[in-house]
């Protein structure tokens, strides 16, 4: 399985929810560091699993035996009813070579099913990576693709407001002309919502405001450093250094 969406759009959150919500019948191991030799790549695994990679006595860690021992260990897996998940964010980063290992261990399976499931995740240069002539083989092997898309505008009103349910904020409101400039400034990306919006509350506390202005939100988005996003959207008099928020503190 490939997931990929740009940066900030919830792909890792989205990882660490699906692994938690997975059923007692799948073992998960989760590699966050994923520019790995294929040599450290299954050792990397072995770890996430809690267990010791297999070492040759003379010559450190070797290819063949370490996939005996993922062999063996899908074996067990296999024989007790459960399934091994092997989830890598940021694959895009993955050597071609790792790429390739993957492939292999995709052989993995028994007379009747895939003994292990692999998912990447990766920004949407994974694709990119993903269509080198040199992955066919792994190209063909991928069951399902999903790209993780911004949020629509009726989607970050939705996002908004349940962050604020979640915190109690019942007395809060947000003018129509903030939520407007947040939507042109966060162009549906999570992450850039909770980084203005939180220094948007923080700036509305220092003013004893319960009201989000739009003139909040551009001081906000103007503390942010950027400057770039309000050249291009006509706002380039918004103050650089936003003066209210440090006199409401002190």
């Amino acid at each position: 399985m490939v997931l990929t969406g740009e940066v900030g759009t919830g792909k890792t959150l989205l990882l660490r929810r699906l692994l938690a919500g997975l059923p007692q019948r799948y073992e998960t191991a989760l590699i966050l560091s994923p520019n790995l030799t294929p040599q450290e790549l299954l050792p990397a695994i072995f770890h996430d699993l809690g267990q010791t990679p297999a070492v040759e006595p003379n010559t450190g860690i070797g290819m063949d035996r370490l996939l005996r021992q993922l062999n063996d260990h899908l074996a067990e897996l296999a024989a007790q009813g459960r399934r091994l998940v092997v989830v890598i964010d940021e694959a895009q980063n993955l050597p071609l070579e790792s790429m390739e290992q993957l492939r292999l261990l995709s052989n993995f399976e028994s007379d009747t099913s895939k003994l292990i499931q692999i998912i990447l995740v990766g920004q949407p240069e994974l694709r990119d990576r993903l269509n080198r002539h040199e992955l066919r083989q792994l190209r063909q092997r991928i069951a399902v693709v999903e790209q993780l898309q911004p949020l629509a505008s009726e989607e970050i009103i939705h996002y908004v407001d349940t962050r604020l349910s979640w915190a109690g904020a019942t007395r809060l409101e947000i003018s129509r002309p903030a939520l407007t400039l947040l939507q042109r400034y966060c162009q549906g990306i999570p992450r850039l919502i909770n980084k203005a919006f939180s220094r948007a509350l923080l700036i509305a506390y220092s003013q004893h405001s319960l009201t989000i202005t739009k003139a909040i939100l551009q001081e906000a988005i103007a503390s942010l450093d950027e400057s770039d996003f309000f050249w291009e959207n006509g706002l380039s008099n918004t103050p650089s250094k936003p003066q209210s928020m440090t006199a409401g503190l002190l």
